[in-house]
Formats: structure tokens, C-alpha cells, sequence
């Protein structure tokens, strides 16, 4: 009786592997999340851009970084907190295209 086996069927190898399949799929959960929070950060710039500016206060230099740093943080939380669950559908998109091979 002939037994095929190879030194590849081992646990610690197929353990390798999945690990090196883990590392590829999380790369690809964060590459989804910094395109939603991408995504996010770029249509609150457009719908602020809809409001109608006035000069009642002056120069408003400091209140547009403001704004623009609260844009880039809201958008971040948001992608992380799956507000949109565009990262997840990306995400399962993609999923299907990632190789197991490094």
C-alpha cells in the first residue's frame, strides 16, 4: 500500500499559508477602508462647497484647515465604523482576486 504524502501537508505548512493569506486579505481591508474614508473625505469637501461663504468674521483661513482637518477625521471614523459599508463591499469584491501566493 502506497501512502501519498508530502512534507507540504504538514499543520505548521498549511498554518504558513493561511497566514500568508490572512496578511493579503488585511492589506486588502485596509486598502478598502482608505478608499471609503477617501471616498468620504472628498464628498464632505464637495458639500461644503455648496454652502455660501460670507466675510462676517474676516479671514477665515484658519476655520477652512479646520474644516478640512474635521473632514479628513470624520471621514476616517466613519470608514472604521462602517457608517457607509463601502469598505466591506470593496472588500468582498476583492477578496475573491486575492492569490495566495505572496
Amino acid at each position: 500500500m502506497r501512502v501519498n504524502w508530502s512534507p507540504g501537508d504538514l499543520l505548521p505548512g498549511k498554518a504558513e499559508e493561511l497566514g500568508r493569506k490572512s496578511k493579503a486579505q488585511e492589506d486588502l481591508k485596509d486598502a478598502a477602508q482608505q478608499f471609503e474614508a477617501l471616498f468620504l473625505q472628498i464628498l464632505l469637501e464637495e458639500m461644503r462647497r455648496t454652502v455660501p461663504e460670507n466675510d462676517l468674521l474676516g479671514d477665515r483661513r484658519a476655520e477652512k484647515l479646520f474644516q478640512s482637518m474635521l473632514d479628513q477625521e470624520l471621514a476616517l471614523h466613519s470608514s472604521q465604523a462602517q457608517s457607509l459599508g463601502l469598505a466591506k463591499l470593496i472588500y468582498e469584491q476583492m477578496s475573491r482576486f486575492v492569490s495566495d501566493e505572496d
